[in-house]
């Protein structure tokens, strides 16, 4: 058996019954023929965007031991389970008991600040004065790029298109002409 540790998001209805939310852990977890080696309820929180129609979910951080095979069975448990929204199974078999126990007692990470409680950057000042084009001058109006220098090369290009399209000849070329005064 290989120990992983599992993070589930829950039902945020389970925040106030604890003991429903652990009995259906549980029960995924003794489906999976998983030894539960430690569990640690996180708080509820917001979620970054709406799970199965919830904005608001429940952590439980767990520490296991599971056959590898058994995993997938109980992530497809997961996802038929009506209270357990998602679940995050990583690999710690490197782990140590102390570390375990280390990371069930310490704290959950702090949630993100609010949106009022950012700094505001505004209109972006903080990026200084970029300059200008550094010396290539102003682009100027589309249209007077579109009809700028290149419209020399649009004319002979189109003459030459409409030269090569007289009754389905061989386009005529000016050393074609030259060539016939010998």
């Amino acid at each position: 058996m290989i120990l992983y540790e599992g993070m589930f998001l829950l039902d945020p209805a389970l925040a106030s019954d604890m003991e429903a939310a652990e009995a259906e852990l549980t029960r995924i977890l003794t489906r999976a023929g998983a030894e539960l080696v430690g569990k640690r309820s996180w708080d509820e929180r917001k979620l970054a965007y709406p799970i199965k129609k919830f904005r608001r979910g429940l952590y439980i951080l767990t520490y296991f031991k599971a056959d590898p095979e058994k995993i997938t069975g109980l992530e497809r448990d997961v996802q038929l389970s009506d209270t357990v929204l998602r679940v995050l199974v990583l690999n710690r078999e490197t782990m140590t008991d102390e570390a375990v126990q280390k990371s069930l007692a310490a704290d959950p990470p702090k949630m993100a600040p609010r949106r009022e409680e950012r700094d505001e950057r505004g209109d972006r000042g903080d990026r200084g004065d970029r300059g200008g084009r550094g010396g290539r001058g102003e682009r100027g109006d589309r249209r007077d790029r579109a009809e700028g220098s290149d419209d020399g090369d649009r004319q002979s290009g189109d003459a030459s298109n409409d030269e090569s399209k007289r009754d389905g000849d061989a386009p005529v070329t000016a050393s074609a002409g030259a060539d016939s005064d010998d």
